[in-house]
């Protein structure tokens, strides 16, 4: 490919075309999948895996892409980004070729004992997906930032990293039954429904909120030409359906990306179409 790209950008009369690849960061993995001081004569960039060195699978609460490792051992001792990019260095690259990767995301776990929560702590499982990318034990930046409003955040000196917990992933609580409160405030003095209120203040929810709506038009029977919603999507498309992205009757270019029953309206760019089989853009 390198000898090939040299004559074309002589040919074109443009740079030529850089060649890049993503390589390991595992320790057992560099020294005998790859031929370092070979490949690194044809290679522009190196991209060294540095990201998802832990995750759910582990067992315990781990970085993500941690600069080092020094409460390390076993099979982990040598899971880090200073590790990796060295042994890279070491057998032949160039530090001007290696680059560094970093993730966009982060990966979150469920704590086997809540009260313990700090790095290597055991974990029994993935934690909850969040509602667009939908995958367990992994929250994309977007999500993530939603996850940390509430959040408690701590510094590890050690490793150097931050991380954040929160609550505990049950869903809330339920009453039985409403009408058994005092529901008129006559008994127990505090108002109208205490045992609800109270329920509501300690969990820290928000009442939902009536919509209102308009009185119908006395003066005329004309719908309004202006109108939020669009056959069969619009502003209520999402009620009732499962997470998801959805085609749009109208338009194929349009789909509608569906997120705890909140609707939000999209579109591929232009040339592209929304295609069901993959639930992505793509080319008409």
């Amino acid at each position: 490919m390198h000898e090939a790209f040299e004559p074309e950008s002589t040919r074109s009369k443009k740079p030529r075309w850089l060649i890049s690849a993503a390589v390991s960061a595992g320790k057992g993995t560099t020294g005998t999948a790859y031929q370092i001081p070979k490949m690194s004569r044809y290679m522009d960039l190196i991209s060294v895996m540095t990201c998802g060195l832990r995750g759910s699978w582990g067992g315990f609460i781990g970085e993500d892409t941690p600069v080092s490792g020094p409460n390390d051992q076993g099979d982990y001792e040598n899971f880090n980004m200073d590790y990796a990019v060295n042994s890279w260095k070491s057998q032949g690259a160039p530090a001007e070729k290696l680059m560094v990767s970093f993730g966009a995301y982060a990966h979150i776990f469920t704590l086997t004992n809540p009260a313990n929560h700090g790095l290597d702590a055991p974990t029994s499982g993935p934690g909850t997906d969040g509602p667009y990318t939908q995958e367990a034990g992994t929250l994309a930046y977007l999500e993530f930032c939603s996850f940390l409003k509430g959040a408690t955040e701590v510094w590890n000196d050690p490793w150097e990293v931050p991380y954040a917990y929160k609550g505990n992933q049950f869903g809330g609580a339920m009453v039985w039954a409403i009408d058994l409160d005092d529901f008129t405030g006559t008994f127990c003095g505090p108002g109208k429904y205490p045992l609800m209120n109270a329920l509501q203040s300690a969990l820290d929810v928000s009442a939902p909120q009536e919509k209102t709506r308009a009185p119908p038009s006395l003066t005329s029977n004309k719908a309004s030409s202006r109108s939020s919603s669009s056959p069969g999507g619009g502003s209520g498309f999402c009620t009732g359906k499962s997470n998801g992205l959805y085609p749009s009757p109208t338009s194929k270019r349009a789909f509608y990306n569906c997120a705890d029953e909140h609707t939000y309206e999209e579109a591929c760019q232009e040339g592209l179409v929304f295609d069901t089989s993959c639930s992505c853009c793509n080319w008409a």
